[in-house]
């Protein structure tokens, strides 16, 4: 039996989007139920963002905050703060979301007792013109309402479905802000805090059903070149999943899972100080290995490291240790 209605706010980061902003913000006007409030930060802009911002009218409370350039964890910040309803969204001000999002979400929440998170499905669709070969299949591929975390945790790992955009997730406002959770000033910030959330949630549903639509496009930072923002960011994803990692209370299954997810984070450290042509920090690697105890770490790190990743004989025997460990665990 369902419980009292529910509230989302949509918050929005924006920064030097003149060109997508309004099919971006019609997507939210057009929605078979409005949110209850839609707040766009403007990041510092240099275009006409802002201008079509104030310019644009919703039959809902709206406001537009303009803020000196500081990142776009930092005008989620600021405006999770602003927010008045019991749930958040994060929207970034380039994407569409289907028609029917907030009402599905709303009845989600009514139906399942107000959980503390609601995740679910993303699809990518290229900006006209973009010529990258970036393509990222968003969807969960797992459903169900979860009360226990690491059977959450299992479902997830097992569907290779947690992706960590905010894009992707409706959360009570009630974990954010100066007491509660908050992204860092890095890029992959989204990612450095996923883990967090999820460990400070304890109900969860999962809705493989796809609500956002990812534009590819150029000169975003999903698609730019890697620099020294993302290798700092890569490595501050591994530092606060180690965080995590040390945390007291912990099952071991949960302990298991978070050392999964520092295991990828240390690969992509590795792996992006290499594309952006930055040195290595390897001691915190180390660091990592040292304190998780894991032989598997231990083994893909000297593996990337070496850059024996790049020899087709190694990526071949990879390929077939993967493929048998999934026939085992099929049987």
């Amino acid at each position: 039996m369902g419980s009292s209605r529910a509230s989302i706010s949509i918050i929005i980061p924006a920064y030097n989007v003149e060109k997508y902003l309004e099919a971006a913000l019609t997507s939210i006007k057009e929605q078979d139920e409005l949110p209850d409030e839609v707040i766009l930060i403007d990041d510092g802009s240099t275009d006409r963002t802002k201008e079509i911002a104030e310019a644009y009218y919703f039959p809902i409370p709206y406001q537009v905050v303009s803020i000196k350039n500081g990142g776009q964890g930092n005008a989620r910040n600021v405006g999770v703060n602003l927010a008045s309803s019991e749930y958040v969204y994060f929207f970034d001000s380039d994407d569409i979301l289907t028609i029917n999002f907030i009402k599905s979400i709303k009845e989600q929440i009514c139906v399942n007792q107000h959980q503390d998170i609601i995740l679910f499905s993303g699809e990518s669709f290229n900006d006209n013109g973009y010529q990258g070969n970036r393509w990222m299949d968003y969807s969960r591929g797992f459903s169900g309402v979860f009360n226990n975390r690491t059977e959450f945790l299992d479902a997830g790992f097992r569907s290779k479905g947690l992706f960590c955009s905010p894009c992707l997730y409706v959360t009570k406002k009630s974990f954010w802000g100066p007491k509660g959770l908050a992204f860092g000033p890095n890029f992959l910030e989204d990612e450095a805090l996923f883990y967090s959330l999820l460990f400070a949630c304890r109900t969860f549903v999962v809705v493989d059903e796809v609500f956002f639509l990812r534009r590819n496009r150029e000169g975003s930072t999903m698609t730019m070149t890697p620099n020294a923002k993302h290798v700092n960011g890569a490595l501050s994803c591994m530092q606060t999943t180690l965080q995590l990692y040390e945390m007291n209370g912990l099952t071991s299954k949960e302990r298991w899972h978070i050392s999964k997810r520092l295991e990828n984070h240390c690969i992509a450290y590795l792996l992006m100080t290499r594309a952006a042509d930055s040195k290595c920090s390897y001691s915190h690697i180390l660091n990592a290995i040292k304190i998780t105890c894991s032989l598997s770490l231990l083994f893909k790190a000297c593996i990337y490291a070496s850059r024996l990743d790049s020899f087709q004989a190694v990526r071949k025997v990879g390929r077939r240790i993967k493929k048998l460990k999934e026939c085992c665990a099929g049987r």
